[in-house]
């Protein structure tokens, strides 16, 4: 199954990631005994039909998200907020290994936003351009003077805006807003 996104203004489609169900943008569905744009009507799709993204995801296959089964039990615990008490006593293990595991995926976590990060810099069109322009030995001499040249900051900004903050720090995940 692949997630590449297909999105409205490139297709005039709307696609459920689960079960591959398009809805065309432009037409009126009914959904839920009413009628309902694309997007909505997908939204409610998903939710109707794969009991919302999150179950959605975590009812995929071990193959597409890598979660063992505990720590799909963690993550539902965490979704329904249950405590760790409640959690260790429906799986049957001490509040510490639910502490254990909770770790383990904040870790999982951060090392995936660090690759995420990695692969933006590698596949953005418009970052690996703005590198190849900063890569560049610039001086002042190609403008007619003989001082070295720095680069403009904007160029610099743009690189990783997707980085903001400590938020791939261990301590600080816990408390990132997005």
């Amino acid at each position: 199954m692949e997630f590449k996104e297909l999105t409205n203004e490139e297709t005039g489609l709307y696609q459920c990631i689960f079960c591959g169900e398009t809805f065309e943008e432009g037409l009126i569905y009914r959904s839920r005994n009413r009628m309902a744009s694309a997007r909505r009507t997908v939204a409610e799709h998903i939710l109707d039909n794969h009991n919302g993204v999150f179950y959605g995801l975590l009812t995929l296959d071990k193959q597409i998200h890598g979660l063992s089964d505990s720590q799909k039990d963690i993550l539902e615990g965490m979704y329904l907020e249950k405590g760790n008490r409640e959690v260790s006593e429906e799986m049957g293990i001490s509040a510490a290994t639910v502490r254990n595991h909770k770790f383990h995926i904040q870790r999982m976590k951060r090392e995936a936003r660090i690759l995420l990060a990695l692969l933006e810099q590698i596949e953005n069109e418009q970052i690996v351009r703005e590198r190849k322009h900063l890569e560049q030995p610039k001086t002042e001499e190609s403008f007619g003077c003989s001082k070295p040249y720095s680069n403009e900051p904007e160029f610099t900004e743009s690189l990783q805006p997707s980085l903001t903050g400590n938020s791939l720090h261990p301590f600080f995940t816990q408390y990132n807003l997005k």
